[in-house]
């Protein structure tokens, strides 16, 4: 990091993204407390190196650090996953747990080690997704709401297309608008 003082403003920012982030995934993935601490520790120093990048002129704090510990919470879930994967193939008593190029029997594998997103269904993660949507609801206007409704009826664009009685070129304009107030909400286009 180089030897410069941090704007209060982005420092603000960075600490209440760093917060947000981890609070999201723990929330989601029932992570336990010192994987909780890690994640926010890991995110707040990436943000905290990236803080000379930061040009206040081009983009605000807030989502600057948003999109930052976004993508750097990705790469420590990841690792964090293999982590627990790597835990659940070995039980303490298998060959595997006792081979020094595997992890050797000083990792200390318990059997009990069951990954929180094996299950189906993700009651926290569903739940935390309708009030975020609720909330992104509340902040749309009238013409917004009843674009929502459209598309919400119908299956497809191009149904929703014909039933909005508009231009294709002002529907799929109206679509990126939606689009966009629902990212700022935290939703993402499906793969």
């Amino acid at each position: 990091m180089k030897n410069q003082t941090i704007d209060q403003t982005y420092l603000d920012a960075a600490l209440a993204a760093a917060a947000t982030r981890t609070y999201r995934l723990a929330a989601r993935l029932g992570l336990p407390s010192a994987d909780r601490e890690d994640m926010q520790q890991e995110l707040l120093l990436d943000l905290l190196e990236r803080a000379p990048d930061f040009d206040p002129q081009r983009a605000c704090a807030n989502t600057y650090t948003g999109v930052v510990s976004q993508h750097r919470a990705v790469e420590v879930l990841d690792a964090l996953m293999k982590d627990r994967a790597r835990m659940c193939f070995f039980s303490g008593g298998s060959e595997a747990a006792n081979d020094p190029q595997m992890g050797g029997p000083d990792q200390n594998l318990d059997d009990t080690v069951v990954p929180m997103w094996a299950d189906e269904k993700d009651l926290i993660g569903d739940h935390m997704a309708l009030l975020d949507l609720d909330k992104a609801r509340k902040y749309m206007n009238d013409e917004q709401l009843d674009f929502f409704d459209l598309l919400d009826a119908h299956l497809d664009l191009s149904s929703a297309c014909k039933a909005s009685g508009v231009s294709s070129a002002t529907f799929y304009r109206r679509v990126n608008e939606m689009q966009m107030h629902l990212r700022m909400f935290g939703f993402r286009l499906a793969a």
